[in-house]
């Protein structure tokens, strides 16, 4: 049994699919099924860049496989990509962030103002019953 977090989560997402490790090489766009035994066992890191395609085949929350990845292959990084971006995006942060990139990728509205406008308020609002609930 490996001790790698990264090949933990691969292995669990892989067993708990429906799909060989063949479907899943060519749903990937992997030649050899063979290298997915190995990154399952630990054997083989998985690489970065199909971290994406891994997630979205086996239904993975990526962004969470990518930090682990980060983690464990690149020890420090992560907490840089913290420090510096605010990674990871919390569950509602994500939530927001679609939202945003689906109104205006439709191209019928302009987003970023007209929410703003309005988020700005509710903000203030939440920002002032929380300063209540600590000064009581």
């Amino acid at each position: 049994m490996t001790t790698s977090p990264t090949a933990k989560m691969l292995s669990e997402a892989i067993d708990a699919s429906d799909m060989t490790q063949r479907e899943i090489a060519d749903r990937i766009g992997m030649n050899n099924a063979n290298v997915i035994s190995m990154m399952k066992q630990g054997i083989t890191r998985v690489p970065l860049n199909r971290i994406p395609a891994f997630s979205k085949t086996l239904d993975m929350d990526a962004q969470a496989f990518l930090m682990t990845a980060i983690e464990e292959y690149h020890p420090g990084t992560r907490e840089v990509l913290v420090d510096v971006l605010g990674l990871p995006f919390s569950e509602t942060e994500m939530k927001v962030l679609g939202l945003m990139r689906s109104a205006e990728a439709s191209g019928i509205v302009d987003a970023i103002e007209p929410l703003w406008t309005y988020l700005k308020p509710v903000l203030k609002l939440i920002e002032a019953e929380g300063s209540k609930g600590k000064s009581s």
